[in-house]
C-alpha cells in the first residue's frame, strides 16, 4: 500500500460525507462528486515537478513559477459515475487530453468486464494518466480499463482516482499494475455479496444521474 494516498483534507471529507448520506439530493450529490474531483485534483499538482520562473510586474521583476507537465495529463473517464468527478478536475487540468471508455461490471463471483465503447487518445511515454472512477470496489473494471488504456502505450505515471476504495480493490489492481499509484478519498473496510464497497455511498452512477429504467 506504498503508493496509495488518501486525502486528508478538511474539504475533502466535508464533501464526502454529503455524498454518503442517503438523504443528499440528485444535484446535490452530483456537486459533492464534482468538488471532490476539483480537490483531489488540486492535491495531485503537489506530486508534479515546477519550474522557477521570473515574472515582470507592473512594478517590477518578482519570483514565480509554474507546474510542469500540466499539459502532459491524460484523463481516463469511466462512464458514467465519472462525468461530474472528472468536470471537477479540468478545473486544475485545464490542458488534460480526454479519452472515455464505458465499461460494465458483472455479476459475482467471477465480475466479467462488459466494455462497450473505447476512445483513448494516443499515450507517449512522458505523459501522466489518470484513470478517473469513483468507486474502486473489486478492481476488476479498472484493471480492465488500464488494460486497454496500456494498449495505447506506457505513460511515465499512471495514477487512479476514486471517491472511494478497498484494500481488495487496490491489490486487484496492483497485479497487474504493481507501479500505479491511487489517490482516494477515503478506504472503506467492506465489499458485500454483490461486490458494492460497505458502507459506501450507493451507486454513484444512478445518485449521480438518476437509475436507469
Amino acid at each position: 500500500m506504498k503508493r496509495v494516498t488518501v486525502m486528508d483534507h478538511p474539504m475533502v471529507k466535508e464533501q464526502l460525507t454529503l455524498a454518503r448520506d442517503r438523504r443528499t439530493s440528485q444535484v446535490a450529490f452530483r456537486k459533492a462528486i464534482y468538488r471532490l474531483g476539483r480537490l483531489m485534483a488540486y492535491e495531485f499538482l503537489r506530486t508534479m515537478e515546477t519550474q522557477d520562473e521570473e515574472v515582470e510586474t507592473p512594478l517590477g521583476v518578482s519570483k514565480g513559477g509554474r507546474v510542469k507537465g500540466n499539459d502532459k495529463i491524460v484523463i481516463i473517464l469511466v462512464l458514467r459515475a465519472a462525468i461530474p468527478f472528472v468536470e471537477g478536475m479540468y478545473k486544475n487540468f485545464p490542458m488534460a487530453r480526454t479519452g472515455v471508455i464505458s465499461a460494465w461490471r458483472g455479476d459475482p463471483p467471477g465480475f466479467p468486464i462488459e466494455v462497450n465503447y473505447v476512445k483513448i487518445p494516443r499515450i507517449r511515454k512522458d505523459d501522466v494518466v489518470v484513470i478517473a472512477d469513483p468507486m474502486l470496489a473489486t478492481g476488476h473494471t479498472l484493471l480492465e480499463v488500464a488494460k486497454r488504456v496500456a494498449k495505447q502505450g506506457r505513460p511515465r505515471r499512471l495514477a487512479f482516482f476514486s471517491v472511494i476504495a478497498t484494500v481488495q480493490g487496490i491489490r486487484h489492481v496492483s497485479k497487474g499494475f504493481p507501479r500505479a499509484e491511487f489517490y482516494t478519498c477515503a478506504i472503506d473496510p467492506a465489499l458485500d455479496e454483490h461486490g458494492y464497497i460497505v458502507p459506501g455511498l450507493g451507486d454513484a452512477g444512478d445518485r449521480a444521474f438518476g437509475p436507469p429504467r
